[in-house]
């Protein structure tokens, strides 16, 4: 998957032989936003169903020949909303079923941003620190983690874009902070019970006092135990409470 984006936007650039003309990490050509509009005409058409490419080009407003349709697809599948069987029909995925649900929108683009490797990447080494002030610096460090020096300036604007329509930079645009996720659902959760003879643990109370509001926001989106949660479903909880750790706790204490 990382591959085929990078593949399809700089195949045309590279010439033979000249290994320095292509990346080696995964990036979408394409910001997120577009993304997202290819994911809604999908839905839009057919729901959770299945589409081919001339039904998808029709629905965008585009040709199958166009290089624009291309790499939207591809970029759509780098932030991980669709993907494609062995025929080549379309359908969402889990996180593209998410990102067309307004309850469940900010947190799927949230996660849709660090599916991007380049994205995660830069997200992990700057966590709790400034980017670099210098898109000049910026664009050395994507190079440095095997972005073409050749598509260096496109690679930093799609990412800055990327990180401003997932809500990362709402604590301003010299930082990554990760989205605090709201707790919306469809219907309202059954108010917990006041947990009864003192004790902590798994009695169904509520949280302990102290707790994070987003650690607490998370596990009211648990489901009761016992109940059916698709295994898709607990590794996007799972992801969301990494890095929500991430954004609350520090990795050391400083020296």
């Amino acid at each position: 998957m990382n591959g085929e984006n990078v593949a399809s936007a700089e195949a045309a650039k590279a010439k033979p032989g000249d290994a320095r003309q292509r990346s080696t990490i995964g990036f979408p050509y394409m910001p997120l936003k577009d993304a997202v509009e290819l994911v809604e005409a999908i839905h839009g058409n057919v729901g959770l169903g299945e589409c081919d490419d001339d039904q998808l080009a029709a629905w965008s407003g585009q040709s199958t020949k166009s290089s624009g349709f291309r790499v939207q697809i591809s970029s759509a599948r780098q932030f991980g909303l669709i993907t494609s069987d062995a025929a080549g029909r379309y359908r969402l995925t889990d996180l593209g079923r998410m990102i067309v649900d307004p309850n469940q929108a900010r947190e799927a683009k949230a996660l849709a941003f660090l599916n991007v490797p380049l994205y995660k990447g830069i997200f992990e080494k700057y966590r709790g620190g400034v980017l670099p002030s210098q898109a000049a610096a910026l664009e050395r460090e994507m190079v440095g983690m095997g972005v073409s020096d050749k598509v260096k300036d496109r690679a930093r604007q799609t990412f800055e874009r990327s990180a401003e329509q997932a809500g990362y930079f709402e604590h301003g645009k010299n930082r990554l902070v990760m989205p605090a996720v709201s707790t919306v659902r469809d219907a309202p959760a059954p108010e917990p019970e006041e947990p009864k003879g003192g004790g902590g643990g798994n009695g169904g109370g509520l949280p302990p006092s102290g707790v994070d509001p987003i650690i607490q926001g998370l596990l009211v989106r648990l489901p009761p135990s016992g109940s059916v949660w698709a295994e898709a479903e607990r590794n996007l909880w799972l992801e969301l409470l990494k890095g929500s750790f991430q954004l609350i706790y520090k990795d050391k204490d400083p020296a």
